[in-house]
C-alpha cells in the first residue's frame, strides 16, 4: 500500500475511510488534485459510404428485378440527426441553435448545433442517399455536434460536413 501524506490541519480523512480508499482517490482527496478525463476525439460522419447490395428477393410475376444504374449511385451523406434514445428509437433531439450566413453571390452557409452537456445514452446517425443504411456511433462524452450545408447560388442547401467534439 502507498502511504499517504502527512495531513494539514484543516482536512482530514478518518481511519476506517481512509484504509478502504484506493491509493490514488485517497492521494487525490488529501492533495486536493484531480486527474482529468481525456474528453472523446472529435469525429465527423464520412461524407459516402460504398455501395450497398440493392436486390430484391423475388419480383412480382412477370417483372424481372435489376439494379439500374447501381455502378453509378453513390450513397452520399444527406442526413444527421442526434437520437436521445437507442438507435432505432425515435427520440430525435433538435437542433439549439441554427444560423444562417449569406456569401453576397447568392450563396449562403446553414450551421445546426446540438448542445450534449448533460446527455447520456445519446447517439449520432449519419444517413444516406439511395439506402436506408445509417451509421451510428455514441455520444457519451461529447460536449456539442455541428452539421454544415452550403448552398451556390441557383443551387438547394447539401450537407458539407457533420462533426461531433
Amino acid at each position: 500500500m502507498v502511504p499517504l501524506p502527512r495531513l494539514d490541519r484543516t482536512f482530514s480523512i478518518p481511519m476506517r475511510l481512509r484504509s478502504s480508499l484506493p491509493p490514488l482517490i485517497a492521494l487525490m482527496l488529501l492533495t486536493g488534485s484531480s486527474v482529468a478525463m481525456a474528453a472523446p476525439e472529435p469525429f465527423s460522419c464520412p461524407m459516402q459510404i460504398p455501395l450497398t447490395n440493392q436486390s430484391l428477393a423475388a419480383a412480382p410475376a412477370g417483372w424481372e428485378a435489376t439494379t439500374a444504374g447501381s455502378e453509378r449511385t453513390q450513397h452520399d451523406l444527406t442526413n444527421f440527426a442526434v437520437n436521445g434514445g437507442p438507435v432505432g428509437s425515435p427520440n430525435g433531439e433538435i437542433y439549439d441553435k441554427e444560423e444562417e450566413r449569406k456569401d453576397g453571390k447568392g450563396g449562403a452557409t446553414r450551421i445546426q448545433r446540438w448542445n450534449l452537456q448533460g446527455m447520456t445514452g445519446g447517439f449520432a446517425i449519419c444517413s444516406y442517399f439511395r439506402t436506408r443504411v445509417e451509421l451510428a456511433r455514441s455520444l457519451d462524452g461529447y460536449a456539442s455536434c455541428e452539421v454544415t450545408y452550403t448552398r451556390t447560388k441557383n443551387s438547394d442547401f447539401r450537407m458539407t460536413s457533420a462533426t461531433c467534439r
